[in-house]
């Protein structure tokens, strides 16, 4: 697993996020790798947006879970499951992790518990060729990188609150 940073992306604080157009040149290299579903996630620049509702970029943490897919196999693959909060909160953006190779979560101490708002992310393969690898970074410092075989994402809306 490569080291826990951006391979594409840049962060300038002038000039914001950057590298978008060579990314999504990446991804359309890797597309046959990704898969329809997947690529259609990942190359869609909604996802990465400062505006859109179904962006990852301000969603918030909600659940980051990990365990065994089958833990009465004799040898159970791992798999990581990670909800975030859209940024206009009509939504849960779940992200599935089947296989997990490996997995580095690097958080520096945290100052209160406001939420951990996402800043960007960046799916990739791995070095050989072999393993996905998803890296997001939050505002509070948080970066998380998953290494797996495959990847799934489901969007589930929220009911909107009842009005009196």
């Amino acid at each position: 697993m490569t080291s826990p940073s951006f391979r594409y992306l840049r962060n300038d604080e002038e000039l914001g996020w950057s590298g978008f157009d060579a990314y999504f040149d990446y991804l359309a290299g890797i597309r046959e790798r990704l898969g329809e579903a997947l690529y259609a996630f990942a190359a869609d620049s909604d996802r990465y947006g400062l505006h859109a509702r179904g962006s990852l970029h301000d969603a918030w943490l909600q659940r980051l879970a990990l365990a065994p897919a089958d833990a009465c196999a004799q040898r159970p693959r791992m798999g990581l499951e990670l909800d975030l909060l859209g940024p206009w909160h009509d939504r849960v953006l779940c992200l599935r992790y089947d296989e997990v190779s490996a997995y580095s979560f690097v958080q520096p101490p945290r100052d209160g518990d406001a939420a951990q708002d996402l800043l960007c992310h960046e799916l990739r393969l791995d070095p050989t060729g072999e393993c996905l690898e998803h890296f997001l970074q939050f505002d509070d410092g948080l970066c998380i990188l998953v290494a797996c075989r495959s990847m799934r994402f489901e969007e589930k809306m929220l009911e909107p609150p009842a009005q009196q």
